[in-house]
């Protein structure tokens, strides 16, 4: 699956801000963090297989392509190398942060299509690991605003819609 990194702001412009790539981290193992892992309750390390680890290049750790599997032994997902049979799979692997300048920060919602692999809280915010098919939708409230968005995956595009009720 391709993998993108995506940071939805509504109050910018442009409120999205898309990455072909998501950022991975060594330590103190490698993994992806979603959230603020270092705080108790506040995010989570997704670990990566050494295979994964071992593709990266020179220079930063980024994750271009990557499948989510999970771990026999332990029941947690981790993320690993995509087999070739899986190349055509329309679907991605998102790291979503949504997040507005207020305390009160937005609620991120997957649709019933995308699934939820990793949950974590970023400042007025949260951050979401996503398997993303194409077509998905996420629904983020923003309640300062009074807002309500969908976040819809074409391909490699992203776009947001206000939703009026």
């Amino acid at each position: 699956m391709q993998a993108y990194e995506v940071q939805f702001l509504p109050a910018q412009r442009p409120p999205l801000h898309i990455n072909d790539a998501i950022p991975a981290e060594t330590l103190p193992f490698p993994h992806v963090s979603v959230g603020d892992p270092a705080t108790p309750g506040k995010g989570a390390r997704v670990p990566l297989t050494s295979r994964l680890t071992a593709s990266f290049n020179q220079g930063p750790s980024t994750i271009c392509r990557a499948k989510a599997y999970r771990d026999p032994k332990t029941g947690s997902i981790v993320l690993g190398v995509e087999q070739a049979e899986g190349a055509d799979d329309d679907r991605a692997l998102v790291l979503l942060a949504a997040s507005n300048g207020f305390p009160e920060g937005v609620t991120v919602t997957p649709q019933k299509e995308v699934t939820l692999l990793a949950k974590g809280e970023v400042p007025n915010g949260q951050q979401l690991l996503l398997i993303w098919p194409d077509g998905g939708t996420v629904a983020v409230l923003d309640p300062v605003r009074e807002e309500r968005y969908e976040l819809r995956r074409a391909g490699d595009q992203f776009d947001r819609v206000l939703v009026q009720e």
